[in-house]
């Protein structure tokens, strides 16, 4: 079973990756949900959720018009989006998304639910809870197919992170947000025993749908209806403990109003704020680290990357090492507040290249203080460093050239020991100071500490060393 990373020996397991590590003889039974999309925080994100947006207000636009051959045609090009290998197909992976023929299926369902009539229906992501026989597996394959060029760019992206090569792909068109329309174009993508591969952000995948029509009827409108029947003393009303209580029972009020998508629809109309309170709970759901029953443990990547990083010699011979290492060890930590890392990113026309780049996508904690203030760090630019000496004002000072307006001011550097602390500590102090940069240093035995503490689901402790860390610099 040729798993990608595998395949192309990356020597990472999957929560050092940013990408769903998938096996292309298997679908990976995880979904592409537009929710995960809609509630992120960072330019990916933004972009993907603006096509979504924009195809879903086509369709919509078109069917209030009456425009059904419009609505119909947009909604026909989602093909199969196989070259992603998620789903639940059980062998040679086949998707199970929107062809010619369902297309008109699926529109005349739009158009003849509740949500659609009453006007309640505006996302993609809300399209299970109300249309039937919509379910996580459509919703996921319209969505990729949407953002087909936007995870093509991130497949490319990743493949120039790890060095895999890459060859064209003529594949189905993508949704164009500028033209309002589906456009073809060519796309660099790698190959796996002559496969194409469509990476997927692994934060932007769920097992099951954020907004899940059977989730929501199971808590929010079950609990509506017993509160319903309660408020109304109806006959589901039951005296308990010798008539000193009473009780609405969970399973007499389901069977009295069985689930279907036009009750739903129903009663978000009349309360709104039901769903906003379904939506405000699936906002926390976490993102996905592991999706095979062979994935290690985190206890067992963190004390894997441990064990390697104590083995690297500092020095210019392991650099590389030490580099890819690096990567993974952050990803590890960090995730999902900083994704979509960049190796070598060129800035400057390309005259200056830095070692790796991290979107800031977090909503809470250290890093989203750091997209605030003086800091307005929208990436976390990271230079790795494996030296066998003190850095000096020439490595400080190459982090603090990758600094500007659209970037921000906020990078780590990491090397494997410092003999005079206080000396680079001082560094860092004038930098911040002068309002140039804000630099925080990791030495290995701040990593190793980040690495155990992770591996023991101790993330609060992680932050308090970062958030120790920058209040040095403003001391």
């Amino acid at each position: 079973m040729p798993v990608f990373s595998s395949y192309f020996q990356l020597g990472r397991t999957q929560r050092e990756l940013d990408f769903v590590d998938v096996d292309t003889d298997q679908d990976t039974p995880v979904y592409v949900d537009p929710y995960a999309i809609e509630i992120r925080d960072d330019v990916w994100a933004a972009q993907a959720s603006g096509h979504i947006r924009s195809l879903f207000l086509e369709v919509l636009t078109a069917l209030r018009a009456g425009d059904t051959a419009r609505a119909t045609n947009l909604m026909s090009h989602f093909h199969e989006p196989r070259e992603t290998f998620l789903g639940v197909s059980r062998h040679e992976p086949q998707g199970r998304g929107v062809g010619a023929v369902q297309s008109a299926q699926l529109v005349r369902a739009i158009r003849r639910s509740e949500a659609f009539t009453s006007g309640i229906l505006a996302d993609l992501s809300e399209m299970s809870l109300y249309v039937e026989k919509v379910d996580r597996d459509k919703i996921s394959d319209l969505t990729t197919n949407i953002i087909r060029h936007l995870l093509a760019d991130y497949t490319k992206q990743q493949c120039d992170l790890y060095a895999i090569p890459v060859s064209d792909y003529n594949g189905p068109p993508g949704w164009n947000a500028s033209r309002n329309n589906w456009t073809s174009k060519t796309v660099l993508l790698p190959y796996v025993d002559g496969k194409p591969v469509l990476l997927v952000p692994k934060y932007i995948v769920r097992r099951r749908l954020s907004l899940d029509s059977q989730e929501f009827y199971n808590k929010q409108i079950t609990d509506y209806l017993v509160a319903e029947h309660y408020r109304a003393n109806s006959s589901l009303v039951q005296a308990i403990k010798g008539g000193k209580e009473q009780k609405v029972y969970k399973k007499d009020v389901r069977k009295a109003n069985p689930k279907s998508k036009s009750l739903i629809a129903d009663i978000v109309k009349k309360h709104p704020d039901i769903l906003d309170t379904f939506k405000k709970i699936a906002k926390t759901t976490s993102s996905m680290a592991t999706f095979r029953n062979d994935d290690p443990s985190l206890q067992r990547v963190c004390r894997s990357l441990v064990d390697a990083l104590t083995a690297i010699s500092p020095g210019t011979a392991a650099a590389d090492e030490y580099h890819r290492l690096m990567m993974g060890a952050l990803t590890v930590l960090f995730y999902p507040d900083l994704i979509q890392p960049h190796k070598e990113w060129e800035i400057n026309g390309g005259r200056k290249r830095v070692d790796v780049v991290y979107t800031n996508a977090a909503s809470d904690n250290f890093f989203a203080h750091r997209r605030d203030g003086n800091t307005q760090a929208n990436v976390v630019i990271v230079e790795c460093k494996n030296y066998s000496t003190d850095i000096g004002n020439e490595e400080l000072d190459q982090l603090l050239g990758r600094f500007d307006n659209n970037r921000g001011r906020f990078g780590i550097l990491t090397c494997r020991h410092i003999d005079k602390p206080a000396t680079v500590l001082a560094r860092c102090r004038d930098m911040a100071v002068r309002g140039t940069g804000f630099v925080i240093v990791l030495t290995d035995a701040n990593i190793l500490e980040m690495l155990e503490a992770k591996g023991n689901l101790r993330d609060e402790h992680i932050y308090e060393m970062l958030h120790a860390k920058y209040r040095e610099l403003l001391q």
